[in-house]
């Protein structure tokens, strides 16, 4: 019986296959087949981009600094790889790269995280396809006052944003309408929302400048673009009502698309290629300010189908359409409610967004990719104990990028 089977199987998927690539061959008038290497594999995001990738007849490899991430433990990859980690072993991340470009025949090099910073440095040196804009753009972009500053310069409305370089400049401007942050930080980390203004404590200086900025009144969203060239080849809009740490932990398509045309203005302008993210706050007046700039993926990936071809855009400059369903991550879900529990009508919004999205990581026909999120999630724990840091900050602790 199991002999009969497995025959059956090396007979029929090949057939699979096949059907596959012609069906994909037909829609994409005979593209070819790319061999693109993903990386961050811890990352959710790029998972579900290698998923979508290896869908439309691609094959994929991902790689990441760590042995068991979320790649780990699933079929459609067709190698599983480990490098050097780009932020304390810059030169050897480098020779990786561009030894495993010709290794193994490369067509297409996508990062998605902030990892993209330490690709951005190799920018125009491998032989093949990278999608990633060269290191002066990311780290202009990334930069939070730098940021404000060329948004302002194209003509786009920016809140008031003041550098800060020691704790005396803090404590003569800092007001009740501030949030303070780091010039460089991510997931909201380090974010002040309400800083204390008798006895504000941070660690500031000229090589740590941070930034006041004004607080906005209204509403979050977190934008993303497809761009190449400076084209934005495709943009999505998610609101930030259900977050843990300030991140948000619910994704759902709000239909507004790139808001104020910020994403179009700042690709236009920096000719940029690769994923651009942004943090705005939508005005009741409906002024749309951005407050932050993320060049790199985002969540926001997850809000693809299939049936989108993000392929076409990253491989051939092509406009799509994002039509993906609601994803949630689920164990960070929980945690919002557990910290919402006692505000009025979240537990109601709560339940109604759990029913009409799916899962980011967990499939209960396939549990091991969700067992593998919690090897991730001790080993990154042990990273943070022994750094000092927090369970967030060492998610990215071996490719986060704080200027040169």
């Amino acid at each position: 019986m199991d002999d009969t089977w497995k025959a059956g199987h090396y007979i029929f998927f090949p057939v699979v296959l096949l059907v596959r690539a012609i069906l994909y061959a037909m829609h994409h008038g005979g593209g070819f087949m790319a061999k693109i290497l993903v990386t961050c594999a811890r990352s959710p995001a790029a998972i579900h981009l290698g998923r979508l990738l290896h869908a439309s007849g691609h094959t994929v490899i991902l790689a990441d600094t760590k042995r068991f991430h979320l790649g780990r433990w699933r079929s459609w990859p067709s190698k599983c790889m480990r490098h050097p980690s780009p932020r304390h072993q810059a030169r050897e991340f480098s020779h990786w790269l561009q030894e495993v470009v010709k290794t193994e025949s490369i067509d297409c090099v996508i990062p998605v995280y902030e990892e993209t910073f330490h690709h951005a440095l190799n920018h125009g040196t491998l032989e093949c396809d990278h999608f990633c804009s060269d290191i002066a753009t990311l780290d202009r972009l990334h930069n939070k006052f730098e940021f404000i500053q060329l948004a302002k310069s194209i003509g786009i409305n920016v809140p008031e944003t003041v550098l800060v370089e020691n704790i005396a400049q803090v404590k003569s401007a800092l007001t009740a309408d501030h949030v303070l942050k780091p010039v460089y930080s991510r997931f909201g980390e380090n974010v002040i929302m309400k800083p204390n203004l008798s006895g504000v404590s941070i660690d500031v200086s000229k090589e740590k400048p941070w930034v006041l900025q004004e607080r906005l009144e209204g509403k979050q969203y977190c934008l993303q673009g497809i761009c190449k060239d400076g084209r934005v080849l495709s943009s999505v809009a998610y609101s930030s009502d259900f977050t843990v740490s300030k991140s948000s932990v619910f994704f759902e398509r709000t239909g507004k698309g790139d808001l104020g045309g910020i994403i179009e203005k700042i690709a236009s302008n920096c000719n940029f290629t690769g994923f651009l993210s942004f943090d705005v706050i939508l005005g009741k007046d409906g002024t749309v300010r951005p407050i932050e700039c993320n060049p790199r993926a985002t969540s926001a990936l997850h809000l693809y189908s299939t049936h989108d071809n993000i392929d076409d855009a990253v491989l051939r400059g092509q406009a799509i359409q994002c039509t993906g369903i609601s994803r949630r991550l689920v164990l960070p879900m929980w945690i919002n409610l557990a910290s919402n529990l006692f505000k009025k009508n979240h537990f109601k919004s709560w339940r109604k967004a759990r029913k009409r999205s799916k899962s980011v990581e967990w499939n209960i026909l396939d549990p091991r990719p969700g067992l593998m999120q919690l090897i991730s999630l001790l080993g990154f724990a042990v990273v943070a104990l022994r750094n000092r840091i927090s369970l967030i900050a060492a998610t990215t602790h071996e490719f986060e990028w704080n200027g040169r």
